[in-house]
């Protein structure tokens, strides 16, 4: 069970194949999750996206929130990595791998694991276009997502 917020990019099979090896007892499903940078913004492309985060702040945040998804789902194990710094479009930005005896137990944790973070982490995203940047703003229907 981890959380890893880190600057260097991630090889998806590579975290897979691992987290697959150390849950081989009693899991029946892992789902994963891996959210990219966009190319676009409406009509704008994207030249790179820069991502600040608060890591103490971040790592508490989520660690609690975590805590209280792995009861109401029943959860076995998880990765989170989160990337932050300048990311350009296409790379990836977050991977959620989750096991757990059934599949609704997994889709249901990474689902409300993602929804936290867009609304309550202490992360802020800018994207950089040709002509200007724009601090990325959250959005209303995410934040009625969030119940806490």
């Amino acid at each position: 069970m981890k959380v890893i917020f880190q600057k260097q990019n991630f090889v998806i099979e590579k975290q897979i194949s691992l987290f697959s090896k150390t849950n081989k007892i009693n899991e029946g499903a892992i789902v994963l999750f891996v959210g990219k940078a966009r190319h676009k913004y409406k009509d704008k492309k994207i030249l790179s996206i820069d991502i600040e985060l608060y890591e103490k702040m971040a790592i508490f945040q989520t660690k609690k929130i975590i805590k209280n998804l792995k009861k109401k789902y029943n959860i076995l194990d998880y990765l989170l990595i989160h990337r932050f710094g300048k990311i350009k479009p296409g790379e990836n930005i977050i991977l959620i791998l989750v096991s757990s005896e059934h599949r609704k137990q997994s889709f249901g944790f990474s689902e409300e694991l993602i929804d936290w973070l867009k609304v309550k982490a202490t992360f802020w995203k800018k994207e950089h276009f040709s002509k200007n940047s724009k601090w990325v703003s959250q959005k209303e229907s995410d934040r009625k997502l969030i119940k806490t």
